[in-house]
């Protein structure tokens, strides 16, 4: 399981470290190519500020100067939180088409937008062809209901590289900005952040949400016994990303005010199907485990109750273990208190029931009525039902996939 995991994770952060890599490389060829027109530019500013025309600053009430400092602001939060929502769709797709923006715009594309314009480090040819292959490559494989599994398993790996690429173009953005020498600075009790971690922030949870929701709707139409509807599912995302961008060009106020209401409805629904996604996720992956690296059962398994058990709500993420008198049932929270529900025996053992892609442990009539876990240990399930005090596993003919995902 070491070795599994130190797999992943090495190939998790090898592709948002090469990228970040890719887009500061970029901006640093950027930077010393411009040095010389920034001396340029620096001796023409100074001939400038010595004509007359400056005197009329002067004349400028302080209330203007905060009115157009406000507006100058509120500007660089939607051309920031913009484009998040096709990131978030589609995040390779989505930088791709960020990229495309800065480099073939044109007039109809805001100028005096830092994310589209000349130095920006998406304005790069390497950038745009280097997120093309990355959104082929992982978009090819959702087409089929065959192939997708793999690409639903790579899924967090192309949101968390989504995530890391729009933190490093805003740090990169920021540091070419004369005006971040003194960013302004938020107090929250004993925090004081400044503007840009804040949008940083906002960026990465915006992403996260958003992306986690569209997970779950990605493995509804994937169970759906429908031949190409896969395909039909991953050209209208694509399209969608591409409508949300366009706007985004013409109109970063309005992509902001589109991205805040999809945002909203998939924090409504998060925790809901985020329980979901996680169950998922578990069955996809565990299906593959035993191919890297099998491994025996310990005294513990990773379930899923299909209804309620006491506080712990359905697909919640558990752990099953055996007690002189049942069994309990963990489920772990994040900065919350762990919920422990106790399951009595009563009547005959529960029994195994084998599936397609889950199995599943009945009760008998007790609560909780039914627990699914995944695949990992289908040629040791013998063992595991005398762990678990189960009884052996039958042969019934396998569920449907909709049966088992509900």
């Amino acid at each position: 399981m070491q070795s599994y995991t130190a797999f992943i994770t090495t190939r998790s952060l090898m592709l948002p470290a090469i990228v970040a890599a890719c887009l500061i490389s970029v901006q640093t060829c950027r930077v010393d190519a411009a040095e010389p027109r920034q001396q340029s530019e620096a001796e023409t500013q100074a001939a400038d500020q010595e004509s007359p025309e400056t005197e009329s600053a002067d004349s400028w009430t302080e209330q203007e100067i905060v009115a157009a400092q406000q507006f100058g602001q509120q500007l660089s939060i939607a051309e920031w939180l913009g484009p998040m929502a096709p990131v978030a769709l589609s995040p390779f797709f989505g930088i791709t088409l960020l990229s495309g923006l800065a480099m073939f715009g044109g007039t109809w594309v805001a100028a005096d937008n830092p994310l589209l314009g000349e130095n920006s480090p998406l304005h790069h040819p390497a950038v745009f062809w280097t997120f093309l292959i990355l959104t082929v490559l992982t978009s090819v494989p959702r087409f089929t209901k065959v192939s997708k599994p793999i690409a639903q398993a790579l899924d967090q790996l192309e949101a968390w590289s989504g995530i890391i690429t729009m933190v490093v173009l805003r740090i990169l953005i920021s540091m070419n900005d004369p005006g971040s020498e003194t960013p302004d600075v938020v107090h929250a009790g004993v925090l004081s952040l400044s503007t840009d971690v804040l949008l940083i922030i906002a960026a990465g949870i915006n992403i996260f949400v958003i992306n986690a929701v569209k997970f779950f709707f990605e493995i509804l139409i994937w169970i759906t016994p429908i031949p190409f509807v896969d395909a039909a599912w991953e050209v209208l995302n694509k399209l969608f990303c591409l409508a949300l961008m366009t706007l985004y060009a013409f109109s970063p106020t309005l992509a902001t005010l589109l991205n805040l209401v999809l945002f909203a409805f998939s924090a409504v629904v998060l925790t809901w199907a985020h329980r979901r996604e996680i169950f998922f996720r578990s069955m996809l992956l565990d299906a593959l485990r035993p191919l890297f690296a099998p491994q025996e059962p310990g005294p513990e398994l990773v379930v899923f109750p299909v209804s309620t058990v006491g506080k712990i709500k359905p697909r919640s993420r558990c752990q099953l273990a055996r007690t002189s008198d049942g069994w309990t049932l963990t489920h772990h929270r994040f900065f919350r208190r762990t919920l422990v529900e106790n399951i009595k025996l009563q009547g005959a053992q529960p029994r195994i029931h084998r599936g397609l892609f889950t199995n599943s442990i009945d009760f008998n009539g007790a609560i909780p009525s039914q627990l699914t876990f995944s695949r990992r240990f289908n040629a040791r399930l013998d063992e595991l039902s005398g762990i678990l005090n189960c009884q052996s596993p039958d042969n019934k003919s396998p569920a449907t996939l909709r049966t088992e995902f509900a």
